[in-house]
C-alpha cells in the first residue's frame, strides 16, 4: 500500500485555495489579490469587458485600445535586439575563443528560436510589468503569469517566498516521467481529465485526449514531511525544522472551487538552492509592498476605462444626432418619408419641418478624451518626441532635443533592469554548457571564415611554439616567426594536428556576458564623438592610430584580424649640407 503523505498533499493544497481566494493586506484599506489582478489584466489585454460586447440597453460597446500603442512605443524604444548580447573575457589570450563563442551564441539563438522569444519577453514586461524566466534541461523558458502562484504576495524578490508553477500534462509526458516520479499509474487512472484548461477557474474546452493538472512547489517544507514521504527516519526535532525542497503533486478541482491534490509524484531536497537559482526575474516598475509591480496595463486601467466611456458615449450619441426627424400636425401624413416616398412625390401637409437634432455635451467630452489621451501619454512615457510624431509648430529645435534625451532616461533605467537578469540567464545557464559541448569540428565549422581559420592557425602555432621553447633552445626574434610560420604550415597539411591544438582553446576560459540594451550604446556614441574630436587633432600617426582601434574596439570591431602594415626602421638623421660630421669626443 503507498504512502499517503498528507503533510505536502495539505501544504500545497491549502497554499493553491488561498492563493485563488484570498487577499492580503498591503497596507490600511488596501488588500491584493495577485490572482484577481492578473485576470483583469488579461480582460484588458485581449479587449473585452467583464460583462460581454452588450450593454443592458442592446447597445454594442467598442473598445477603444489606448494601451497597446503604448506598449509597442516602449517596446521600439527599449530597442531590444538578441545581437546586444555578447561574451567577452577580461583576458588578452582569449579573444579568438569569444569570437567563436560569440559565434555559437548567435547560431544557438537562431535554432532554438530563443531569439523571437526574448522579444516576446520584452513586450510581457512592459505591459504586464513583470517576467519570469525559469532554467530548464537545454536551456530556459518563460513561465506563464496566470499559472504562476507567488504564495507570499509581499515579497520583494521569489527568494521570500514559495513558488507553485501549474502545468498541463498529457498521458505521454506523465509516463516519460515514471522512472522518476511516483504514483505515475495512480495519476494516470485516477486523475484525468477529458478537459483543458488554461487556467484553475476558466471554462474548460472538451479534448480527445486526457490532460493532467501537474502543480510543482518550489520552496520550503518541513524536514519531517519530506522524510516521512522518502521513507526516512525523522527526529522530534524535524517537525520544526524547515528545509527547501522541490515538490510535485497532481490535482483536481476541488468541490468548493478550489484545488484538491491527489497525489505527491516527487519530492527531493535541494541543498544550498534557492528559488534565485532556478527563477530569474524582471520588474518594471518599483516595490510597493508587493511582489507584482505595475505593468503598463496596470497604470492605465481607469485611463482606459474612462477612455471607453467617452468613446462609447460619443458613438451612441452621434448615433441618435445623426437621425433625421421631421414634425407635422398632420395625422394623414406618411409615417417614414424615407421608406414610403419616391422620387419626385409630393407631400400634402398643413406644417411639415424638419426637426434639427444634435448630441448636447459632445464639446466637453471631447476635451475630455483629449485629457485622458493626455494623462496616459504623461504616464506611459509616450509623448510625440518618443513616437516619431511630428513636434507642435514653433518647438525649438534644441528644446526637442533636451526632451527627447529626458524621455530616454526612462527607457534607459528599464534596459537597465532588463539587462541584470539576461545577462545572468546567459552567463550562468547558457554559455557554459554552449562552450562544454563545443566540439572540434564545431568550431571549424563556426570558424569557416578564411580569416578566423588564420588566426586559429596561428594561435595553436604559438601554444606550440611557447610550449616548446625550452627545447628549441637559443634563438633570435627572426627564426622564431619562421618556426611560427612553419607550423602553421604544417597545421594546414596535416589538420589532425589542429584538431588536437583547439581542444586548448578553452582551457581556463571564463566567459562573461555583456548585454548591451543598458543605456551603453547611447554614451557610447558621445564616447565616439568625443575620440573623433581627439583624431583630428592629434598629429601623431602612431597616436592616431591607436585611437582609431580604440574607436573600433569599442563598437566591437576585432582589430586583431585587420592586416596592419609593418613598422618601417628608424633611419639615422643625416648631416645639414655644409655641415662637418664631428667624431665623438672622449673626455680624459
Amino acid at each position: 500500500m503507498e504512502y499517503q503523505n498528507t503533510g505536502l498533499k495539505s501544504q500545497m493544497q491549502q497554499e493553491i485555495q488561498n492563493y485563488l481566494s484570498r487577499t492580503v493586506a498591503i497596507s490600511d484599506n488596501y488588500d491584493f489579490s495577485q490572482y484577481k489582478l492578473i485576470k483583469r489584466i488579461s480582460q484588458f489585454e485581449s479587449r473585452t469587458f467583464p460583462t460581454g460586447k452588450i450593454d443592458s440597453q442592446g447597445n454594442y460597446k467598442f473598445f477603444y485600445d489606448i494601451i497597446g500603442p503604448r506598449i509597442d512605443n516602449e517596446v521600439k524604444n527599449i530597442d531590444f535586439d538578441s545581437k546586444d548580447i555578447q561574451i567577452y573575457s577580461p583576458r588578452k589570450n582569449d579573444t579568438l575563443a569569444s569570437i567563436i563563442a560569440n559565434l555559437k551564441l548567435d547560431e544557438y539563438l537562431k535554432v532554438t528560436g530563443q531569439a523571437e522569444e526574448l522579444n516576446s519577453a520584452i513586450e510581457e514586461g512592459s505591459g504586464w510589468g513583470n517576467v519570469v524566466w525559469k532554467k530548464v534541461k537545454g536551456g530556459f523558458e518563460r513561465c506563464d503569469m496566470r499559472n504562476f502562484y507567488v504564495i507570499n504576495q509581499t515579497a520583494k524578490s521569489l527568494d521570500e517566498s514559495p513558488v507553485i508553477e501549474r502545468h498541463q500534462f498529457t498521458q505521454t509526458e506523465l509516463r516519460s516521467k515514471k522512472d522518476i516520479w511516483k504514483n505515475v499509474e495512480e495519476t494516470i487512472t485516477g486523475c484525468k481529465s477529458d478537459t483543458y484548461q488554461s487556467t484553475v477557474e476558466v471554462t474548460s474546452n472538451d479534448t480527445t485526449v486526457p490532460y493532467y493538472a501537474i502543480y510543482e512547489r518550489n520552496g520550503e517544507v518541513c524536514v519531517k514531511d519530506l522524510n516521512d514521504y522518502n521513507n526516512k527516519e525523522s527526529k522530534e526535532t524535524d517537525k520544526d525544522k524547515y528545509t527547501w525542497a522541490k515538490v510535485i503533486g497532481v490535482g483536481s478541482k476541488g468541490s468548493a472551487g478550489g484545488v484538491e491534490i491527489k497525489h505527491i509524484l516527487f519530492a527531493e531536497e535541494l541543498p544550498n538552492v534557492t528559488n534565485s537559482d532556478i527563477y530569474k526575474e524582471f520588474h518594471r516598475g518599483a516595490y510597493k509592498g508587493r511582489w507584482w509591480r505595475e505593468g503598463l496595463y496596470e497604470l492605465l486601467f481607469d485611463v482606459q476605462v474612462r477612455a471607453n466611456q467617452i468613446g462609447n458615449q460619443i458613438a451612441q450619441g452621434l448615433e441618435f444626432a445623426s437621425k433625421i426627424i421631421f414634425v407635422t400636425e398632420d395625422k394623414l401624413i406618411i409615417q417614414n418619408i424615407l421608406t414610403d416616398l419616391k422620387n419626385g412625390d409630393i407631400i400634402k401637409a398643413r406644417n411639415l419641418s424638419h426637426v434639427s437634432v444634435r448630441m448636447d455635451g459632445f464639446d466637453q467630452l471631447a476635451n475630455d478624451w483629449n485629457r485622458i489621451i493626455s494623462l496616459a501619454n504623461s504616464i506611459a512615457n509616450s509623448q510625440e518626441v518618443t513616437t516619431g510624431e511630428s513636434m507642435p509648430s514653433g518647438t525649438p529645435f534644441r528644446l526637442g532635443s533636451m526632451l527627447n534625451q529626458n524621455a530616454n532616461k526612462l527607457y534607459n533605467f528599464i534596459r537597465e533592469k532588463l539587462a541584470i537578469p539576461l545577462s545572468q540567464i546567459f552567463e550562468l545557464w547558457i554559455v557554459p554548457e554552449l562552450i562544454k559541448d563545443l566540439k572540434t569540428q564545431e568550431i571549424l565549422r563556426l570558424t569557416g571564415d578564411s580569416d578566423l581559420l588564420d588566426r586559429l592557425y596561428e594561435v595553436v602555432a604559438k601554444d606550440w611554439y611557447l610550449n616548446n621553447l625550452i627545447a628549441i633552445g637559443p634563438h633570435d626574434k627572426a627564426m622564431a616567426e619562421q618556426l611560427i610560420a612553419d607550423q602553421i604550415t604544417e597545421l594546414k597539411s596535416r589538420p589532425e594536428f589542429l584538431m588536437e591544438g583547439t581542444k586548448k582553446l578553452f582551457d581556463g576560459y571564463k566567459a562573461n556576458v555583456f548585454v548591451d540594451i543598458t543605456g551603453e550604446s547611447l554614451s557610447l556614441d558621445v564616447d565616439l564623438q568625443t575620440l573623433s574630436t581627439f583624431v583630428a587633432l592629434e598629429m601623431d600617426p602612431v597616436r592616431r592610430t591607436a585611437i582609431i582601434e580604440q574607436m573600433m574596439k569599442m563598437k566591437g570591431i576585432d582589430v586583431g584580424s585587420m592586416p596592419k602594415t609593418q613598422p618601417q626602421p628608424i633611419k639615422p638623421a643625416q648631416p645639414m649640407v655644409g655641415q662637418v660630421k664631428q667624431p665623438l669626443q672622449v673626455t680624459q
